[in-house]
């Protein structure tokens, strides 16, 4: 009101004006951008939201942002998101589905325009939740099983094809897998790529040892543990992340084993700390950076109201050869 009274014109046109909408005479602008200068005037976002239900605000529930991944993730959504004109709320539920509740709720109190969201256990209840208060989601890496919505992930058997085959192709016949939690979906589609994939190969399953983690350097750690445990240890292991082959790696070296000379190790996810490690990290390369920006892309189609033609869109995994595996000769 008092923008107006001091430019002369009506309450409407000054709104018009401040929301960049076209029909307005230049003299107009200039006389209402002056007061709006001359008078300190900012835009009252939360009588906005109520006005229009709009609040340009996005969200990303993440399992762990002190997991590498997700603060991958997280840094290129929120840079995506900015270009587009939203802000983007990071909700972190450290896998606890209690938390993961309490954070879609206040989602759904605060007007969050839509959701990205990782989920911490494989079940659908939070994304049910959301749905039925009408907030549209993107389901992003992590995706429960039987679920059909949008989503956007990693073709995850895939990448256990990719790791099989470039160790079965590097001379190795006695494997290991240190697996993610298999209450998981995409931790049994990385295993189960990597076991049928070594079956099709003609590896009998009794020449594969599984071990599970929890994604975590320490988890890998005690995983390897347990498979040189056996009387005749593998010669390569895939582990389902790279911060597991990491402590995979630590595990190896304080049994007395040389990595590669005499245990190859392929991780999953490329995170930077893996092309450093001595010796660097052969990994299968997830593009967190892609996923991110995919699930952001079809999260503003849903918000807007457009059909998106691709509503689960899966993204194909790359592999990434450094010095963690090598060939055997017999």
């Amino acid at each position: 009101k008092e923008v107006a009274r001091t430019a002369g014109v009506s309450i409407q046109t000054v709104s018009a004006i401040v929301n960049d909408k076209p029909g307005i005479a230049d003299a107009t602008r200039d006389r209402v951008l002056a007061a709006v200068n001359a008078l300190g005037y900012r835009p009252y976002s939360v009588a906005r939201s109520l006005r229009t239900r709009k609040t340009y605000t996005l969200a990303l529930v993440v399992s762990d942002i002190a997991n590498p991944s997700f603060a991958t993730m997280a840094s290129a959504a929120e840079k995506v998101a900015q270009s587009l004109g939203y802000s983007l709320v990071v909700f972190n539920t450290h896998d606890d589905m209690q938390r993961e509740s309490s954070h879609i709720q206040a989602a759904i109190e605060r007007w969050i325009d839509g959701v990205m969201f990782v989920a911490a256990q494989d079940n659908m209840e939070s994304l049910a939740l959301l749905e039925s208060s009408g907030i549209p989601s993107v389901a992003i890496d992590r995706i429960p099983e039987g679920y059909q919505g949008p989503s956007v992930t990693l073709d995850n058997c895939s990448a256990g094809d990719i790791a099989a085959r470039h160790l079965f192709n590097r001379g190795h016949r006695r494997f290991g897998h240190i697996s993610g939690p298999l209450r998981l979906r995409l931790a049994r589609e990385r295993r189960e790529g990597f076991l049928s994939t070594l079956t099709e190969l003609g590896i009998a399953a009794d020449q594969c040892a599984v071990s599970e983690g929890n994604w975590e350097c320490l988890s890998g750690c005690h995983a390897m543990q347990q498979l040189l445990a056996g009387a005749q240890h593998p010669t390569a292991v895939f582990s389902a992340n790279d911060r597991m082959a990491i402590g995979a790696m630590s595990a190896a070296e304080e049994a007395g084993l040389r990595v590669p000379q005499d245990i190859s190790i392929v991780g999953l996810d490329d995170i930077e700390v893996a092309a450093y490690q001595q010796p660097p990290l052969t990994t299968v390369r997830q593009p967190f950076a892609e996923l991110a920006t995919l699930a952001i892309e079809l999260l503003l189609k849903n918000v807007m109201g457009e059909v998106a033609s691709n509503t689960q869109i899966m993204v194909s995994p790359k592999l990434v050869v450094r010095q963690s595996t090598t060939y055997i000769i017999d």
